[in-house]
């Protein structure tokens, strides 16, 4: 197969090799991250004896994109040493950024339990949205007071079955 049929996930660096049939991948299979031109570099080889080297201009381009990607997750982990919470991101496995708190939408109707005879959430509870600095997926939890709410109730009712 020749290098023309591989490629690399600029998001987890895996090694993709797709085949001459069916064509390029359209997305990574382990991150699943979109590849194609919007996220993605390509670099031109030159092969000078044995060795492959970048052009002069792909070389400039590399480390400037380089030097920003650093800048980047610089960033990120000085935000991410500040926060008491960093759940991971399901998709891609990275800790991800607390971007605020969302009010539950005036749409929300809470269910009402037939063994605690209550709702466990109540209709004006709020999330923590976390979002992913790699992949830019949006997560919501529950918030702290409303969970410590939530825990109260259910044990409440685990004691009620008890007795």
């Amino acid at each position: 197969m020749s290098d023309l049929h591989d490629q690399i996930c600029p998001w987890c660096q895996t090694e993709i090799v797709w085949d001459p049939e069916l064509g390029p991948e359209e997305a990574c299979p382990h991150c699943f991250n979109e590849l194609g031109d919007y996220r993605s570099i390509s670099l031109k080889l030159k092969n000078s004896g044995q060795n492959l080297m970048l052009s002069e201009e792909d070389e400039e381009e590399y480390e400037s994109d380089m030097e920003a990607m650093d800048d980047y997750e610089e960033g990120v982990q000085r935000l991410l040493d500040q926060q008491e919470e960093a759940p991971e991101c399901p998709s891609c496995h990275s800790f991800m950024l607390f971007a605020g708190t969302q009010s539950a939408p005036q749409s929300f109707l809470p269910f009402v339990h037939g063994g605690i005879k209550q709702p466990l959430l109540k209709a004006a509870f709020s999330t923590n949205v976390y979002v992913c600095p790699s992949c830019f997926k949006l997560e919501q939890i529950v918030s702290e007071p409303d969970r410590l709410e939530l825990i109260e109730k259910l044990k409440i009712h685990g004691q009620e079955k008890q007795q």
